[in-house]
């Protein structure tokens, strides 16, 4: 007779599957963050901070950095320097590694959510995980355990695909070669996302380990600080329109356990920058280079443009020689003397995206149309062009949104909570940098969506 851990992952041969596919995500993280790759300027970057931390230097990237320290998100150097302190030196392979092992953890996460997405739950049953599906008088909320996903031996095989892709997408794999924030961001978003279904089915207090979740993942990516709020409403307004407010307590309880978790570093801001900074500082030169028309979306082509159109500033030499941040910094310092360079950024960014608005909407919309296109029509590092891995992107994106579709059409709560993120992380890139870097950490939830789709079209093709 099967053990219970077989018989939830579809016998002995699917849970050997699911053993295969994780050991290949190992080895393939673990090979790469062994080896190390030649590392980009924001590795670098996190790699000094890590640095100096650890020998008591305090969070800087050194005297040659050209932009302020506080623009770096902390989550990863805090880590980094943690593993310094550890194991008493600063061994980067080993940080490296530990990081691979959890870049690891996203394979798991994404057959997790894939197979919880396509499990079979009824609609009608008491504490279902639809939207607004259940039957009778609406005044008390019952929760009962989720049909258990044996019932639905069918939802094994296609998470299993989704968690192949997750375990050989190139981008991720590159990233775990150097320190980067996007392969430990997608792990602590799956995962998450994993707490969040896991919640829902428990008391209150489960809402808890979602939140410190969420409340890491903006540690390391800031703009997930805004995520976890909307996730919050979302999970306010789960039951309407029967009656919201049992949810208000779980809402409370994930939004206060994310700001308990970036308290002591937005405390530690106050006092070093003497202002009130949430996590970090650099949002006025995403927003002032996200609404800059003249690029025509590309991020990489907004120094150039500065510099053609300030002559007075700029040689021409310059938009070859200075880093974007430089450029930016002495448009700021000319604009607004004496203002903080992201302060006076934000406020060149808002009258920007306002003139951008009211004077040229179309061309605006057209802006940020190319914007969207630009972060969803390929994944980040030039492997991402070729053929066969643009081929699986695409798929990813494509049975993802299906997913998505047939999850909303079911009416599951689930579309909910994952629609809120994926529309968040969009709005997000099409208002500030539109980077397929933000895509890469929602790789992982565009694979379990997949799962869906996966499911779906086997089960239309095998019907008589």
């Amino acid at each position: 007779m099967e053990s219970g851990l077989a018989a939830r992952n579809g016998g002995r041969i699917g849970l050997a599957a699911l053993v295969a596919v994780l050991l290949l995500g190992l080895g393939l993280r673990v090979g790469e963050a062994w080896d190390g790759r030649a590392p980009v300027y924001d590795a670098r970057a996190y790699a000094a901070i890590a640095k100096n931390l650890s020998e008591g230097e305090g969070f800087t990237v050194g005297s040659g950095a050209t932009q302020p320290s506080s623009n770096y998100s902390p989550g990863l150097p805090l880590f980094v320097a943690g593993l310094y302190a550890v194991t008493g030196g600063e061994h980067e392979r080993f940080a490296r590694v530990v990081l691979a092992v959890i870049g690891t953890l996203s394979v798991l996460f994404a057959y997790l959510i894939g197979r919880r997405l396509t499990a079979d739950r009824s609609p009608h049953r008491p504490g279902s995980s639809e939207v607004g599906a259940a039957t009778g008088p609406p005044a008390r909320l019952v929760k009962s355990p989720p049909r258990a996903v044996e019932d639905s031996p069918g939802a094994v095989w296609p998470a299993l695909v989704g968690a192949l892709a997750v375990a050989v997408y190139p981008a991720l794999l590159e990233y775990q070669g150097m320190l980067m924030s996007e392969p430990l961001a997608a792990t602590l978003l799956s995962g998450g996302v994993l707490a969040a279904l896991w919640a829902w089915d428990g008391t209150h207090w489960r809402w808890l380990l979602p939140g410190v979740l969420f409340g890491a993942l903006a540690l390391t990516r800031p703009e997930y600080l805004g995520v976890a709020v909307l996730v919050a409403i979302a999970i306010a307004v789960r039951e309407l329109p029967r009656d919201w407010r049992p949810s208000l307590l779980p809402a409370a309880v994930f939004l206060l356990a994310s700001l308990v978790v970036i308290a002591p570093w937005t405390i530690r801001n106050a006092s070093a920058l003497d202002r009130f900074v949430p996590i970090s500082t650099g949002g006025g030169q995403v927003l002032f280079a996200g609404t800059y028309l003249p690029s025509d979306g590309d991020p990489e082509k907004v120094g150039a443009e500065v510099v053609a159109e300030h002559p007075d500033l700029f040689s021409p030499s310059d938009a070859r020689q200075l880093r974007l941040e430089q450029i930016l910094a002495r448009l700021a310092a000319q604009q607004h003397p004496g203002m903080e360079t992201d302060q006076a950024l934000s406020k060149l960014g808002k009258q920007q995206l306002w003139d951008d608005v009211s004077e040229e909407p179309l061309e605006y919309a057209g802006f940020v149309a190319t914007k969207v296109g630009r972060i969803w029509s390929h994944g980040p590092r030039d492997v991402m062009r070729e053929p066969g891995w643009e081929v699986l992107h695409w798929a990813l994106v494509a049975l993802g949104l299906l997913g998505l579709g047939l999850l909303a059409w079911r009416r599951r709560w689930e579309a909910l909570l994952l629609g809120t993120i994926f529309l968040a992380i969009t709005a997000i890139s099409a208002l500030l940098v539109a980077s397929p870097r933000r895509v890469l950490v929602l790789v992982p939830l565009l694979a379990s969506l997949s799962t869906v789709s996966i499911a779906w079209l086997r089960d239309s093709l095998s019907r008589p």
